[in-house]
Formats: structure tokens, sequence, C-alpha cells
């Protein structure tokens, strides 16, 4: 059985603490093994999440962000609404070109490896992290890394599923997907 909860909030850091409590909350109603790993896991996804929100799409604080949390057991799914441009990829914003689906991009480089983007038609960038397998002069990392955007590769690494879609309504979304039975 789905149930959706849907939490809103000022468009202000002032209640990132609110929304990462918020998780706390949710998680009670999933059995597993390591409520800690899993507590602190959808923490801060929901904290890259919300900071991102706010400083990509920026609003007055008298608006609201809205997160939609879904429980379809024995996973959650997590949607970040905002009023952005949407993944950028090779000069395009969605909905993207058709030249476009079927192809991975780089999104940033990190310390231990890659974040990329899959776009899987024009509505939808799947997001996963390729491990960076050799061992690079430290050198070599810090010239590689992006400025910016080390949360988005926080949340690929901690959920199961990542991606940017054009929703129904024409609103650029960050969704991600936890199943609980890996966890713990």
């Amino acid at each position: 059985m789905q149930k959706q909860i849907i939490l809103s909030v000022p468009s202000d850091l002032e209640y990132l603490a609110t929304v990462e409590n918020f998780v706390d909350i949710l998680i009670q109603h999933f059995k597993v093994k390591d409520p800690e790993l899993l507590s602190g896991q959808l923490r801060s996804t929901v904290n890259e999440a919300f900071v991102n929100i706010l400083k990509h799409t920026p609003k007055s604080k008298d608006q609201l962000v809205t997160i939609y949390f879904e429980l379809q057991k024995p996973s959650l799914l997590i949607r970040f609404p905002d009023e952005g441009k949407g993944m950028k990829i090779n000069g395009y914003y969605p909905p993207y070109p058709k030249k476009l689906i079927g192809t991975d991009h780089l999104i940033l480089t990190t310390l231990d490896g890659e974040l990329r983007g899959y776009v899987e038609n024009e509505r939808s960038l799947k997001l996963w992290f390729k491990k960076n397998v050799k061992d690079m002069p430290l050198d070599d990392i810090l010239q590689h890394i992006s400025a910016g955007g080390m949360g988005l590769s926080i949340i690929v690494k901690f959920m199961d599923e990542t991606r940017f879609i054009l929703d129904e309504k024409n609103r650029h979304c960050l969704e991600v997907r936890k199943s609980f039975k890996d966890v713990g």
C-alpha cells in the first residue's frame, strides 16, 4: 500500500533541522537492521537536497519548499520539486532533445570517482556514481574537482536511485528512492 506524506516548510535555512528531523519520524514505519545508518543517510540526503533548492532556486522566505515522501514498502520515494531550470546537459535543459536520449555524461568529478548522468528520455536524467578504482596523487585529484555539487554525489551514494525529472506539472524535480531491504 502506497502512502504519501507532504512536508512544506518556509524557504529558509532556519528550517533545515525540521526537514532533517522529519525523516526520523518516517523511518519508524520501516523495520530495518540499522535505523541509525538509515537515519544518517536520509538526513544527509534531505539536507543536501533542501540546501540545493534554496541555493539554485531562490525564493523569498515566506514561500514554501514542499517535499513529497511516498512510502512504498519496502522503499521510500522522496521528491523535491523546485522552480529551477533542471540539469543542463551539453548545453540543453529539459526537455532534452532526442539526440541526447540514451547518452551518458560526466556531471562532476569527486575525490573518489565521478558523478555521471544518463539521459533516459526527454524528461529524465538518471544519476549514478562511478567509483575511481585507481589511486591518484592528491594534486591530481584537487585539479579535477568541480566547485560545488558535492552534495549531489553524496545523495547518489546514499540512495538506491537518483533522478532529475521534469514532472507531469512541468516542474523540475530531484527524485530519490531508498530500498530498506538493503539497509543494515
